[in-house]
């Protein structure tokens, strides 16, 4: 029997799974949002489509777009619990049935030492974590999700750097800047290998930076509060807002974008060239990540381009690597 393979990458503001054969690939992105406890069956009005009650070690978690959020932002979060019930909820609904392998990635600081070498307990920490069961609760009882024969632990956007086409430039480095909901990761790569010297992460700045410098912006102009997610549409997707049935003004709405993007791109920048030193020897820099498209044009570098596919850079660059590796 065949194993199916399915690339997850799960980031703090959404796991994005990536699925099927090169022709026919299937997304899925799902928002990281789930709270401790069992708060379906405390009944705040949610719907079976709406929530869903998860059991696993270390505590039950309902997962669902309606609810407070718990924060994502801590340092073992992509060994946690929460992040395994995130992880199984959207394997889950992204159809994935047994037997099937799951590849899953460490950010590069988690994956590697500071010496360069692979941080083996932390990349076994990473996989026994999706290797432990997690339980769906229906009317009839819990039922027990199937749990992943394999799991591959890859480092993040390193793959996408090794992949990345520089023409005849292969000499020159590469840069990826990871622009996610909450962090931007740079890395640096020269002929196959990491200068681990210019890579980092820089917390708290990435899109959701952006969305709160952009509500606060026009909640000062209207004199009004705006929910995150009337301030997120409006920023990512550009939802008209309306407030008391009328539409805020076009021009009120367009200056804080452009005011909000600018800023922390100016932020982004400085991080990204303190980090790497210098942009200017590289033959690419390469965009990915959720706010790749929102920001592409902000930055200074010429040579700085969006992924094709920036949301699922990282999982279709695994789910490549893993094909070739297994045919």
């Amino acid at each position: 029997m065949s194993i199916t393979l399915f690339s997850c990458d799960d980031g703090f503001g959404d796991i994005k799974i990536l699925h099927g054969d090169p022709g026919h690939r299937f997304r899925h992105t799902l928002p990281s949002r789930a709270q401790s406890g069992d708060w379906y069956q405390a009944g705040l009005g949610t719907t079976a489509e709406e929530s869903a009650v998860y059991e696993t070690e270390g505590g039950t978690f309902t997962v669902g777009e309606s609810l407070q959020a718990e924060d994502t932002r801590f340092s073992d979060y992509a060994v946690s619990p929460l992040n395994r019930v995130l992880v199984a909820h959207a394997l889950h609904h992204a159809g994935a049935r047994a037997p099937f392998a799951l590849a899953v990635g460490l950010p590069l600081r988690d994956y590697f030492r500071a010496n360069g070498t692979p941080n083996e307990g932390r990349i076994i920490a990473k996989r026994q974590n999706h290797l432990t069961p997690v339980r769906l609760r229906t009317i009839d009882g819990p039922v027990d999700l199937p749990v992943p024969q394999i799991v591959h632990i890859l480092p993040q956007s390193l793959v996408v750097a090794m992949s990345a086409d520089i023409g005849d430039e292969e000499d020159a480095p590469v840069a990826v800047v990871d622009i996610g909901s909450r962090t931007t990761d740079i890395t640096v790569m020269q002929q196959g290998r990491v200068d681990f010297t210019r890579c980092g992460t820089l917390p708290d700045l990435g899109v959701a930076a952006a969305i709160d410098r952009f509500q606060g912006a026009v909640e000062d102009a209207t004199g009004q509060r705006l929910t995150r997610n009337v301030a997120q549409n409006a920023l990512i997707h550009r939802k008209p807002i309306k407030l008391y049935g009328q539409a805020v003004a076009v021009d009120i709405v367009n200056q804080a974008r452009a005011k909000a993007i600018q800023a922390i791109a100016a932020s982004m920048t400085h991080g990204v060239e303190q980090q790497a030193r210098t942009l200017a020897d590289c033959a690419a820099v390469i965009l990915i990540g959720g706010g790749a498209y929102l920001f592409a044009d902000a930055f200074p570098w010429p040579h700085a381009r969006a992924h094709v596919d920036p949301v699922f850079a990282n999982a279709d660059a695994w789910h490549v690597l893993l094909e070739a590796q297994n045919p």
